[in-house]
């Protein structure tokens, strides 16, 4: 009873600390851009083809608040929302068709935060029923006050909602292979399909699960492994079922009403003369554009995917701006934007784990892990640690193990308790600011910007801790170089943009610049910033102070 009285107080935490963390940042670029208006189009209009970067069931989650508790003006006319320029659209569906832009923002992250608090009961479940429930909590504890799950489970945008759904369809396939019933089979196929619906590189949760199958092989009498798989194919039928239910069963043509049809052609024909040395004689224009297909939208979505990914991606890393991609990067991120207590409990409960024989569970958890993290190293699409988030929670599963060690001796107990009281003690002096947290191997979030960029620090979130810095200082305006889509005005920031000569050579004012545009100002490496609004907006007072 005790410990689920804690694990009730731990979720309760976790939702107060995301609830105020949403109300103390501004809207995120994506948030702005893309998922809360692109969201509001597809749950009103149901114009798939519109926003395809992101399969729509995070964005109908994010936008259904909207729709229920607000009056929303947008215009009917399609080619107002269809701009090439999305961030324009955006911002005029905050900022022109309606004037409470601050209150939209809000209502759409109550659902992510929900989502976070039911993740997080899935995970004390299941990790109960593995390894015991003071492991469970152990492992709610690490996820309840982790830095980067509180991040963006405050955020109106898809992360936390793929990683719910990624975690729900391993936990579901567990279930599956140790009930093989219909109703296991309903579940797990259901929880899937939303998973796709969610990102679209959910599709590795196929071959992550046929391998697990494979494995689980040799303890299935050899009767019952036709059965097994006959049952899994069908959990891929239902789980496609379902991902089509989520496009409302549209059946259109891949290329018929998308936008930049063009660059999507020329993927797919990529695509098809990797996949086949036959496609060549495929009219693969012809068939994109001509042939009605289920899941045409999706299809689309995934094209687009393709093409991100193995383009060039500007990204920030060690120091320096790249066009590439770098093997390393998602291994680096993960080390230095986590607590060291949480480190140390991972590697902890991995031993534990190496130790004993690995069962069902452990396959789905190491085989996930393995499978998504290799293959977002592989990529070129490396602008933050979120597009490894889905893995948080197997990671807490694992460091949840650690508490085996717990009452062995005083010299465990009272190591994990300090290790405990360590990770408290981060979560608290890093509020509301979780997004650019850093550990100490670095020197803390204040040394981030050195190391990583783009989400992983600077997502336009840090307006209000900007408009504080200007309220306490009684700063009236301050030349604002800002990376984001919100409105600085909406938070109270009065400022003017940097002239162009500004970005050469500073005049005697109050800078407000970007981590991400830091190198873009280039005289901002010679001077010292006088402060910080939250890690991700340097301020660089020159009346007279400052200066290196």
């Amino acid at each position: 009873m005790k410990i689920k009285v804690f694990a009730i107080a731990l979720l309760l935490i976790f939702f107060i600390l995301t609830l105020f963390t949403a109300l103390k940042t501004s809207g995120t670029c994506d948030e702005i851009a893309h998922h809360i208006p692109a969201g509001y189009v597809l749950l009103t209009k149901g114009d798939f083809k519109m926003a395809t970067d992101s399969p729509p069931l995070a964005r109908y989650i994010i936008a259904l608040p909207l729709k229920l508790f607000m009056k929303i003006n947008m215009p009917n006319n399609k080619s107002d929302w269809r701009r090439d320029d999305r961030g324009s659209y955006g911002r005029d569906f905050f900022y022109k068709y309606n004037s409470e832009s601050r209150k939209m923002l809000f209502l759409s992250r109550i659902p992510v935060m929900l989502i976070g608090v039911l993740c997080g009961l899935i995970l004390f479940i299941w990790s109960s029923a593995l390894y015991g429930r003071k492991a469970g909590l152990l492992s709610l504890f690490l996820y309840a006050l982790s830095p980067n799950i509180l991040a963006h489970s405050a955020l109106a945008t898809a992360d936390m909602v793929v990683t719910f759904f990624i975690f729900l369809s391993a936990y579901s396939f567990w279930l599956f292979l140790k009930d093989p019933s219909f109703k296991k089979i309903v579940f797990a196929g259901a929880s899937i399909g939303l998973a796709q619906l969610s990102k679209y590189n959910a599709v590795l949760l196929y071959p992550a699960f046929l391998l697990v199958l494979f494995f689980e092989m040799s303890s299935i009498d050899k009767p019952k492994r036709f059965d097994i798989f006959l049952k899994f194919f069908i959990i891929i039928f239902i789980s496609l079922i379902v991902l089509w239910a989520g496009y409302g069963f549209d059946l259109q043509p891949v290329l018929k009403d998308a936008m930049r049809a063009g660059e999507k052609i020329e993927t797919a024909c990529a695509v098809a003369s990797r996949l086949s040395p036959y496609a060549g004689s495929i009219n693969v224009e012809k068939l994109l554009l001509n042939t009605p297909a289920p899941l045409g939208s999706h299809i689309l979505g995934m094209l687009g995917v393709f093409r991100h990914v193995h383009d060039s991606q500007r990204t920030f890393f060690m120091g320096s701006w790249s066009d590439r991609g770098n093997p390393l990067y998602f291994l680096t991120a993960f080390l230095i934007k986590n607590p060291i207590p949480f480190i140390i409990f991972l590697i902890s409960g991995t031993l534990i784990s190496l130790k004993n024989k690995l069962g069902g569970a452990e396959r789905i958890i190491l085989i996930t892990i393995s499978l998504f993290f290799i293959t977002s190293s592989m990529g070129n699409l490396q602008i933050g640690l979120r597009h490894i988030l889905p893995l948080f929670p197997f990671c807490f599963m694992i460091a949840g193990r650690s508490v085996v060690v717990f009452n062995k001796n005083r010299f465990f107990n009272l190591a994990i308790l300090s290790l405990m009281m360590w990770y408290v003690i981060s979560a608290a002096l890093t509020w509301p600011n979780y997004l650019g947290y850093f550990n100490e191997s670095i020197g803390g979030p204040k040394n981030g910007y050195k190391y990583l960029r783009d989400s992983n620090l600077d997502w336009g979130q840090d307006l209000p801790a900007l408009a504080d810095y200007m309220k306490k200082n009684h700063v009236k305006e301050v030349a604002l170089e800002y990376f984001g889509q919100a409105d600085p005005a909406d938070y109270g920031v009065v400022y003017r943009k940097l002239e162009p000569k500004e970005l050469e050579r500073p005049g005697s004012d109050i800078y407000a610049i970007s981590a991400q545009y830091l190198e873009h100002v280039k005289w901002a490496g010679d001077y010292d910033p006088t402060e910080t609004a939250g890690y991700s907006i340097h301020i660089y007072d020159l009346t007279g102070k400052g200066k290196k």
